[in-house]
């Protein structure tokens, strides 16, 4: 993995498959953030095909999602439910997360929402650069807030409950060059670091793999944690981006087929924790994240993503559910 003729030859040869028929998901509740439309939707639209009992969109804005009914096409007897999350806001993000703590049950958490700047912004709400922002900070302060809803329908159902963060294969075409400085994520939040067209995107899907890794070191086994390449699909994260939009309206896969990528690592790879699913295989990551360097800088990224927490959403019990 990793080149771009491997890269184009998997897109144009390799189709997802959608989850098998004997996939029950009945009585479960189900979580993905980014779910008002693209890939989010179509995985909480196959989710409830399969019997999801409950099934939670994550969006930011509540208003302009009407999916209910689409949904609930799938299965009548499915309690859908939008929630209000901006991934921009440690604030909302802990309110958020919040209100799956009342749940009695969550089995399954998709982390989907996403951006795809090609231009440097920072953002108004977090402060730092909009990539890095979303994608990488707001998706790890809510894989932390979440772990404990999901720790506790582990250990009440008596099977691990099941935490999927997107990234990509664009994490292979980084590396981080940033980790020697003293402080990493700062140094992401200097504009001259910011690269050219896709540059920091990519960076944060390298940020998602080795956050992911990390995590799921320091997690016990009521919850298993991957990340999920789901291909490059034709969805509004190109909104932004013209050429990225034209390349996949030629080569990319639907959304549905983005879908399958996501429900396939979300429900099935039971015996697999910290895995990279891409073409719905566990595959080795990026020979970067397998080297001395790419071990160090995980543990770099984590210790100063926590370190920010701390600072800037300070959270009591943040790390209670990770090993002592």
């Amino acid at each position: 993995m990793g080149s771009f003729w491997g890269f184009l030859y998997r897109q144009l040869t390799f189709k997802p498959r959608p989850l098998p028929a004997t996939v029950d998901l009945q009585g479960m509740t189900a979580l993905v953030t980014g779910a008002n439309g693209g890939l989010g939707l179509e995985a909480c639209l196959e989710l409830a095909a399969h019997g999801a009992s409950r099934i939670i969109l994550g969006v930011r804005d509540p208003s302009k999602c009407d999916v209910t009914k689409s949904i609930q096409a799938k299965n009548p007897n499915a309690d859908v439910q939008v929630w209000q999350v901006e991934q921009e806001s440690f604030a909302s993000i802990k309110e958020f997360a919040d209100r799956a703590a009342s749940l009695d049950t969550l089995d399954i958490v998709i982390l989907n929402a996403g951006v795809k700047s090609v231009e440097y912004v920072k953002s108004t709400k977090g402060g730092h650069e909009l990539n890095t922002q979303v994608n990488h900070l707001g998706t790890a302060l809510l894989s932390l807030l979440l772990l404990g809803p999901l720790r506790k329908t582990g250990a009440t159902v008596g099977a691990p409950a099941r935490l999927t963060i997107v990234s990509s294969e664009n994490h292979f075409w980084v590396k981080l060059k940033e980790i020697k400085g003293p402080d990493t994520l700062a140094h992401l939040d200097d504009k001259e670091t910011f690269g050219k067209d896709m540059d920091r995107y990519n960076l944060t899907k390298l940020l998602n793999v080795l956050w992911m890794r990390e995590l799921s070191n320091r997690v016990s086994g009521d919850v298993i944690i991957n990340a999920v390449n789901p291909g490059f699909c034709r969805s509004g994260l190109h909104r932004g981006h013209a050429s990225g939009a034209s390349f996949a309206n030629m080569i990319g896969w639907t959304a549905a087929q983005g879908g399958h990528c996501l429900t396939d690592a979300a429900t099935q790879h039971p015996r697999d924790h910290g895995a990279y699913i891409s073409e719905q295989t566990v595959k080795s990551p990026s020979p970067f994240v397998l080297s001395k360097e790419g071990q160090n800088a995980q543990v770099k990224i984590w210790n100063e993503t926590i370190e920010l927490f701390e600072r800037e959403a300070p959270v009591s019990d943040l790390l209670s559910n990770l090993k002592t």
